[in-house]
């Protein structure tokens, strides 16, 4: 059972989550937190002293969420027989996109990220998304193979095109916006993501 303390705790860091990753760091306020989380702002700062150390939990959250989604199955890709690569690499593409489906926040938080939201907070890609990110390059390299494919861009090129589907989705052709909440864009989405870079590393 939760201390009310750590009820506290967690309830502020899911407010700050859904704030900053509707209005980013720099656009949101410690007011506008503890509004949110339904809080006095005062409350806020037996916990967090300030909105840098609120900010910083938050992405270690995020940092979990990736890990338990995607390290074990990008782990698999790396070591997996040649038979299997393909069929590993897809499971990754999969679980990217089952992740983003799943915890919308995650490529919302790192999109402002790479808009420069909380620039002055410099190390955080180096403490928090290189190292997955490195085995999922690696794990790409090995599945390329003979392939003349970069690496490190079709991995950027997955993460690009996932997160971005994701947050915006795609227009159906008469103006209006569909994507995840969609089954059939989904699916189609999950589909072209397979014969793309399955495509870029010659393995359909």
């Amino acid at each position: 059972m939760h201390s009310p303390e750590g009820g506290e705790r967690e309830l502020l860091v899911r407010a700050a989550t859904r704030m900053f990753a509707a209005l980013g760091y720099d656009g949101t306020s410690m007011e506008q937190v503890a509004e949110a989380a339904q809080m006095d702002l005062a409350d806020i700062h037996p916990h967090f002293a300030t909105k840098r150390e609120l900010y910083l939990e938050v992405m270690r959250h995020v940092r979990d969420v990736l890990s338990e989604a995607l390290q074990a199955v990008a782990e698999e890709m790396m070591t997996a027989s040649p038979e299997r690569q393909a069929e590993m690499l897809y499971r990754f593409i999969d679980a990217y996109i089952d992740m983003c489906v799943a915890h919308p926040e995650v490529p919302a938080l790192w999109m402002h990220r790479w808009l420069s939201d909380a620039s002055d907070i410099s190390d955080l890609e180096l403490e928090s998304a290189q190292p997955l990110a490195q085995l999922v390059v690696d794990a790409v390299a090995k599945v390329a193979g003979p392939a003349d494919a970069d690496a490190l861009h079709t991995t950027y090129t997955m993460i690009w095109c996932i997160q971005g589907f994701a947050l915006s989705g795609v227009l159906n052709g008469s103006g209006r916006r569909k994507g995840v909440e969609d089954a059939e864009q989904l699916e189609r989405f999950r589909k072209h993501m397979h014969q793309l870079i399955g495509r870029v590393l010659r393995l359909s």
